[in-house]
Parts: C-alpha cells; structure tokens; sequence
C-alpha cells in the first residue's frame, strides 16, 4: 500500500516556537570541524498523513546539518510518548530554511512538537 499524502489545507501550521538563535548573537566556536550548534522548537496545530513542511532560520546553510524530532505533545506543550508514530524524513536544509517530511501515524489530528539541532 503507498503512503497519500493529505492536502496542504490540512498541514500542520506553526502554533508556537521558542526563540531561535540568531546566526549574528555570536556564539562560542564549539570546535573540530563544528564552528557552531543552535537549538530551537516549534509547536504545531494538530494534524494527522504526511505532509513536507518547512522552518524558515537564519542560521541554516545550504551545508548545515540539521536533525529533527518530532513528538506528541500534551495541551501545555509538554512532550509524551503516545500510540502514535511521528516520523521524521527527507530533511534537506537550504539557505535560511530547513524542509522536512512528517508522518503522524494516527487516525485523527494530534498537536506536536518538533526539535531542531543545527550544526553548522
């Protein structure tokens, strides 16, 4: 059976983020062949299917590496392990941006949380 992707109108949207680093704060060389690493999160609306979804960030580079979870979250934002699979595909960083695939194996829409690390 081949995954379907749902429709755009029922992507998750961005429902809340803490505040990402920007690339001028000058942070601290972390070393070897890592000059910097940054971190942020975002809440989404709830959602459920595949969809491609993007992180505008002025930090990502085309040659960023960047790593992504994804979890379920309760109504505070706290983060849990439920039923359902959220998997995390496909992520290609490009110039101020980061677009990755999401599946939320799940019957009906729940809200999450994703994770960013960008190692640059």
């Amino acid at each position: 059976m081949a995954a379907t992707e749902a429709t755009a109108s029922d992507a998750p949207q961005i429902a809340g983020h803490s505040q990402p680093t920007r690339q001028d704060q000058g942070l601290a060389a972390i070393g070897g062949n890592v000059g910097a690493v940054w971190r942020a999160w975002w809440t989404w609306t709830p959602s459920n299917g595949t969809f491609n979804l993007q992180l505008p960030w002025n930090v990502i580079g085309i040659d960023s590496t960047v790593v992504i979870t994804a979890s379920e979250i309760y109504s505070n934002g706290n983060r849990f392990v439920g039923g359902a699979a959220f998997q995390v595909s496909s992520i290609a960083p490009g110039n101020g941006i980061v677009t990755f695939k999401i599946n939320i194996g799940w019957g009906s829409p729940l809200p999450m949380r994703t994770d960013v690390l960008v190692f640059n």
